[in-house]
């Protein structure tokens, strides 16, 4: 949802205004000062499918930003909260969580979003719960097959058949991730397919549909998600089907929950990057989440 672009939001003395893609330039280059690995595809996508609010000094240059995705009528992501290091603990990561607060999206939705470790606190002060935490991952495609390849890994054990996503599996899939997630965010995941390099589905013996996950490209990565399955055996037989095939490290976000996932990967070269909390206001997390395996993102929640 985007608006005019000369509304201006102004928690306390601060103004932020919707930012469209014409910002994007601007947006990258916060992104860059702060190393995350964002591409501009994915700024294509986070302008299109929600509100992104910015706050520019004189020259232009984006100080600092929040984005606010929703997802069907009473679910809605907090994300991209970024700050520019020479202005932060300044007020603007406050005045950003209070202008998309006063958002027409927020109102009457239970908000969500990953903190980092740095941004906790001032999500506890808006009134934010840590609600669990999402284990973040990095790993080697050659290391995930090579130790993945002894005869007695689950891995070899699979009773699902993997094959390519197509766009008539999109209906399926995207009902699959609603029932997880506990909201549709169908034109969301319809870009993130687009977006992606490799798209997995997985199939039980009677041909039906009982898992997926997407790969979508970040700088020297793929990110693995959303990913939903019935157990952690076709869970690790979609990132071997993804492995096989990447020739980027792979990264991928798995709530704390999934014990028998988060416990494998270390064994199978994954290297664990961050433990950042999964924060909820006013609610409890909706959704089947003993299906949803990896999330989209950050950013997306």
């Amino acid at each position: 949802m985007l608006m005019d672009k000369t509304k201006a939001f102004s928690p306390k003395a601060f103004s932020f205004e919707v930012l469209t893609l014409d910002d994007v330039p601007a947006i990258l280059d916060l992104i860059e000062s702060l190393g995350w690995t964002h591409v501009v595809k994915d700024l294509e996508v986070m302008l299109q499918v929600g509100v992104f609010l910015g706050a520019k000094d004189e020259r232009g240059k984006i100080i600092a930003t929040g984005a606010l995705f929703p997802y069907g009528t009473e679910l809605a992501s907090i994300g991209m909260i970024m700050v520019r290091p020479e202005n932060q603990k300044q007020g603007y990561g406050r005045a950003v969580m209070d202008a998309l607060h006063g958002h027409e999206i927020a109102k009457g939705r239970t908000l969500c979003l990953i903190a980092t470790e740095a941004g906790e606190p001032l999500y506890k002060k808006c009134g934010y719960e840590v609600a669990g935490r999402i284990r973040k991952f990095f790993g080697s495609p050659e290391q995930f097959l090579k130790k993945s390849s002894l005869p007695d890994f689950p891995l070899n054990q699979r009773r699902v058949a993997l094959r390519a996503m197509h766009a008539n599996d999109l209906g399926n899939v995207i009902g699959m991730d609603a029932k997880a997630l506990g909201a549709n965010r169908r034109s969301l995941f319809e870009l993130r397919y687009s977006q992606s390099d490799y798209a997995v589905i997985a199939e039980n013996k009677q041909g039906e549909v009982v898992g997926f996950v997407l790969a979508v490209p970040q700088r020297g990565q793929h990110h693995l998600g959303p990913m939903v399955a019935p157990d952690c055996e076709t869970a690790l037989a979609m990132i071997g089907y993804i492995a096989e095939r990447s020739d980027k490290e792979l990264r991928i976000d798995v709530p704390e929950d999934q014990q028998a996932l988060h416990g494998l990967l270390p064994s199978l070269g994954f290297r664990l990057i961050a433990n950042p909390p999964a924060m909820i206001r006013n609610n409890t997390f909706p959704g089947c989440r003993e299906h949803y395996w990896s999330i989209m993102s950050q950013a997306y929640a």
